[in-house]
This record gives C-alpha cells, structure tokens and sequence, in this order.
C-alpha cells in the first residue's frame, strides 16, 4: 500500500466527508457564505444557551492549557491530537452535541495555524492564550441541526438534553432567491453583549461571482483604489479611450455615526464615573451605552457594506468596458483580468501618540477607522485578492507634470504655473496610485491626461418628503397586523441628486450618473479642471 494510501487511511470519517464537500463545491463553482438571522429565545433556552455558551469558554481554556503543556514538554500535537483531547473530557465538562466540542478543537487549530503562517510573513502573532468567558456554540449540519417535521429549526444539545426549537430563519441570495435549508452548512448560535440578543450565523454555498484574476499572457486593468477618513475609497481605471475614470465615494455617514457614538459614549462614561459601581443608576447607564454601541455597530457595518457594493460595481462595470473592447479587438472568448491595488496605509494608526505623529482628534480617527472590514469585504464580494503598494506623495504629486504640491484642504492645485492641473485631492491620489501600479511603483507624467471625477454617496441620502412619507407608510404597516413586513430605509430612492459640467478639457459622463450621485457646482469645486 502506497504512503497516500495509508495516509488516506488514517483520516477520520467526518474529517474526510468535509474534505470531500469542500473539493465538491470548488469544482462546481460554489463560494461559502454566511447569513447572519436574528434570533428570540424564550427564558428556559436563553438559560440553556448561555450556560452551554460558558461550558464550550471552558473546554476551550482546558484544551488552550493542555496544548501550551505539551508543547513546553517539547511535543508538536497535530489538529487530531487536539480533537482526541476534547473528546476525551467528561460530559459534564462538554455538555453539548459532540461535534460541537469537535468544532473547538477544529478552531484551535485553525488559530494556531493562522499565528504560525502570519509569524512567518513577519506579522508579530500570538498562538491562543487569553482565557475565553464566553464563546459561541457550533451546530453542524443533519447531527447538530435539522429541520423538524412541522417545519421549524431543531438545534441539538446532545443526547439526553433537550433540543432548542426556533422558527426556521429565511436566507436569500445577493440577488434576492431564497436558500433552501438543504444547502445550508454550519450554523453558529452567537450572543452580542452590547445588543443583548441572540443570531444565528448559517453557512451556506452560493454561485461563485469573482471577477478573473490577473494572469500573465492574457489582458488586465487595474482599479486603483486611494482610501481616507473623510472618502472611504476613491477608485481610480484608465478606460479604452484613454480617459481616467475615477469615482470618489463620500463618507459623511459613517463619520456621522462615529461622532454620535463618540459623543453620547463620552457623557455616559463621565456619569458613570460619579455613580458607585453595581447601584441602579450604573447598571441603567451601562445598558444606555452598550445600546448605543450596538446600535451605531450596526450602522457602521450596513455602511461598510454600502462602501464595498458601490466599490465593486465601479470594478465590474470598468471590467464589462474593457472586456466588450476586447471582444472587439481580438474576438470573443477574450478574457480580461482585473488587479485590484490600493495605497498601503497599514499600521498608520500605531504610535501616534507615542511619536507625537497626530493630535488627539486624528489619533482618535484613526483608531477608528474601519479600513481594513472594507477591504474585506470588496475582496469578499468580488473575489480579487488585493494588492497594497506605497502611496508616498501620491496626493501631492501632479498627475500631469509631475511637480510636487503640499495640498491645503480637499482641492488640488498644481503650483507649476505652466500646468494649473486642477483637481479634487483624492482623486489625484487614486490616479497616481494607478500609475504607480502599472510603472512598477514610478510615477510617470502625462500631459494628455483627462479625467473624468464622479462623486457618489456610499449610502443614499433622504429627502424631507421621503421622510415624512416612510414614517406614515410604516405606521400603516404596524397598525395592518400579523404578515407585514416593514420596509428598511435605504430601499427607498434618493431624489437629491444633481449634476453639473465642467470647462473644456475634462470629460464628465453625467448621463451616467445615478440616483444616489452628486457633482460639485462651480469652477474653483468643479469635477476636475485643466487650465
């Protein structure tokens, strides 16, 4: 018998049935995906549920403890040793479903392997230590959960324990189908302690829709991407007929609910300091503030995802351009890759106080930036690995003459008397970054550059008739009883838009421009001048 073989051999049934459903999806063009529902318990499985949330902290604290042992004994446990070792506490310890405590050990050692690769890139990392109070419980699917016969969800805490019965959640697609419980995976019951409610976070394989990836011998276009505070991200793609496209993303409502938070957070913390620790008016203050954390988390991440959406629509839409050119050039069947880059700014945030680098203000800013949940979730959404360059001058350099200018505020003007390239900061960043990307990190001038600067809102903004109007239709849908369904606010139209042009020289495609898209008025605000 070959060493494959009997190394085949040696993988456990569950280890390998998941291997299996992994290599099946891949090869039948599936992404996994999770869903993130709502839940009520009612007071007998609320209890339940948190105290099999603190046993599943215990066993993970147990197994961290025993694994740090062994390897100060000089041992290397693999991920089945740790599987073994969980397995093997007594059920009182585990009071669960056994793949529940297998799903631990699973994620240990999905941990574990995540500090050692990032040690070896140079990321200063840290294999699990910190003692856990809390973790959510795994449920895999047809042992862990199933559907009953009266059609609700059955999540399992074992043999001999009762079962936790809940309605069955929906979950639907990007594009609005529903996903039927049969293609749903794992499912994760998880409890947030600002919110202080229940969700259940279901996995399920969706249709794979990434854009192709840049690779050698077949035609790419790189989106360049410039990220701020104040414009989350400004996207930068060179079109087939030479012009610049760049769209630049405003960040007005998530800043919006940054500073509400900050500020709200900010007089309770100082009542809380007058107010003796466990009394009535404590714990009030303390449920006041996590209900306000909680809420604005929520606001932050529907903007985060807006942020991405209007980011990945710019990139399909440059790919669909340059693949009809394409189509035209060489023939059908071109495929065009995309290679998506945007300016390092990793790490900014350390040490600015420490290096007297920022005032309080930016510092606190850029603590809270939320960089980097973007970036994952254009990658997420669109299936491109992005790349990080150095974008050093990149919003101070002209794009057309290549003289350097210490910008003051958010316009751009070259101080080359001969040039007078005229344009919003950002989006002189964005185009530079593109340069950078496609000259090896150079910056290369162009004299016959022409721009074409699109502004959009990463969330849609409201009107006051809009608002007047949502408000009664909602009401009128609570007082029409059981079955209604209240509508979210951003599906409703944005109507205050406005469009404007530019002097000779710039191209603007306001044609193009969307609901939810502004442009700026006036020649010293214009879309992007060139005298």
């Amino acid at each position: 018998m070959s060493e494959n073989a009997e190394a085949e051999k040696k993988v456990p049934p569950a280890v390998a049935a998941r291997l299996a459903s992994m290599k099946a999806r891949k090869e039948a063009g599936l992404v996994g995906r999770t869903s993130v529902v709502p839940l009520w318990l009612d007071r007998a499985d609320h209890l339940r549920a948190h105290e099999a949330c603190h046993a599943s902290a215990g066993v993970w604290n147990r197994t961290v403890s025993w694994l740090r042992d062994q390897w100060e004994a000089g041992e290397s446990p693999g991920k089945e040793d740790i599987r073994r070792f969980v397995t093997s506490l007594p059920g009182e310890a585990r009071p669960f479903h056994a793949h529940t405590a297998q799903a631990i050990a699973y994620d240990l050692w999905d941990a574990v392997a995540t500090s050692r690769t990032n040690r070896a890139q140079g990321v200063k990392a840290r294999a699990p230590w910190r003692e856990k109070k809390y973790r959510p419980l795994s449920f895999t699917a047809g042992f862990g959960w199933r559907v009953t016969p009266e059609g609700r969800l059955a999540l399992s805490l074992g043999r001999g324990r009762g079962r936790i019965v809940v309605p069955l959640p929906g979950v639907t697609l990007r594009d609005g189908r529903p996903v039927p419980p049969k293609d749903w995976g794992e499912i994760r019951l998880c409890w947030d302690r600002n919110a202080r409610a229940w969700s259940l976070h279901i996995a399920y394989s969706a249709p794979a829709e990434a854009l192709p990836g840049p690779v050698e011998g077949r035609p790419t276009v790189t989106v360049a991407i410039d990220e701020g505070i104040i414009n989350p991200m400004t996207l930068a793609a060179k079109m087939p007929d030479g012009t610049m496209k760049v769209e630049v993303l405003g960040g007005r409502q998530g800043r919006s609910a940054k500073r509400y938070r900050n500020k709200v957070a900010s007089r309770l913390t100082s009542r809380m300091s007058r107010c003796k620790n466990g009394s009535r008016k404590h714990r009030r203050l303390v449920a006041a503030k996590k209900k306000v954390e909680a809420k604005t988390e929520r606001r932050l991440h529907d903007f985060d995802h807006q942020v991405s959406a209007k980011a990945e629509q710019f990139t399909r839409e440059v790919h669909a351009e340059w693949t009809e050119h394409h189509k035209m050039v060489s023939g059908p069947g071109t495929v065009v890759g995309v290679r998506l880059v945007a300016g390092d700014v990793r790490g900014i945030e350390r040490n600015t106080n420490k290096k007297r680098r920022a005032s309080r203000s930016t510092r606190q800013q850029l603590s809270q930036w939320s960089r980097g949940r973007q970036e994952d979730f254009l990658q997420y959404k669109t299936g491109l690995k992005l790349e990080h360059i150095n974008e050093a001058h990149s919003s101070q350099t002209c794009p057309k003459c290549h003289t350097r200018t210490k910008v003051r505020g958010r316009e751009y003007v070259c101080k080359n008397p001969t040039c007078g390239f005229r344009c919003h900061r950002d989006a002189v960043g964005g185009v530079n970054i593109h340069t950078l990307a496609d000259n090896d990190g150079t910056y290369v001038p162009d004299p016959d550059l022409r721009i074409e600067v699109t502004y959009r809102r990463s969330q849609t903004g409201w009107s006051p008739l809009q608002r007047s109007l949502h408000a009664y239709h909602q009401n009128v849908l609570g007082r029409s009883g059981a079955g209604a369904r209240r509508e979210e606010r951003r599906s409703a139209q944005n109507r205050a838009s406005r469009t404007s042009t530019t002097s000779a020289g710039v191209a603007v495609d306001s044609a193009s421009i969307s609901d939810d898209t502004t442009t700026r008025r006036g020649a010293g605000r214009a879309l992007a001048h060139v005298a």
